[in-house]
């Protein structure tokens, strides 16, 4: 365990030495040590050279810490590295593999972030394939709230179905336009 910081020490760190010498020495508290040959007192000058920088050296030292702490989980690799036969050959680390997990996009068909949404879509994702697809409904007519409990629906849906309960922060905005339900007023079909 650390030691507590002296105070006092603390505060004539913040002195000019001759401040010092006046306050803690012979004429004042007697606190200076003169101990060493010259009488310079060496062991005060170390003790306040400790505490004017020792923020410093204490952050210093954590880092050096965490560069060996780095260093130790890396020492297989650099071990490996320093024995291959081509120096400086990236060495093929093979990552771990993936869990299965699949995330649900939102796609809403409308044409601008303020419009009523005109359709609703949700595509299953697992990594870079695209694994399910819940295809578009026509929202026209309906009031927010009741597209809300349509969109509760959907998820309740894909929770059942592919273990998925919230959709994506990103979505997927279409303009009506692109709407791919047949027969709308709306699609350039």
């Amino acid at each position: 365990m650390a030691r507590k910081v002296n105070k006092k020490c603390q505060h004539c760190a913040s002195l000019t030495a001759e401040e010092a010498i006046e306050l803690h020495g012979t004429t004042g508290d007697n606190c200076w040590n003169p101990d060493d040959i010259r009488r310079l007192g060496y062991n005060c000058h170390r003790r306040r050279h400790h505490y004017r920088h020792r923020e410093e050296d204490n952050r210093n030292r954590r880092r050096l810490r965490r560069q060996a702490k780095m260093e130790q989980r890396l020492d297989p690799i650099a071990a490996q590295a320093v024995n291959s036969p081509v120096p400086n050959t990236p060495i093929e680390i093979p990552a771990p593999p993936l869990p299965v997990v699949r995330a649900a996009v939102l796609v809403l068909y409308r044409n601008h972030k303020d419009a009523p949404v005109h359709a609703v879509a949700a595509e299953i994702w697992q990594g870079t394939y695209k694994v399910g697809e819940l295809q578009p409904i026509h929202c026209m007519g309906m009031r927010g709230d009741q597209v809300t409990a349509y969109l509760q629906q959907v998820l309740a849906t894909l929770r059942a179905h592919y273990n998925v309960g919230r959709f994506e922060d990103v979505v997927k905005e279409l303009p009506v336009q692109q709407c791919p339900i047949e027969g709308c007023p709306f699609s350039k079909q």
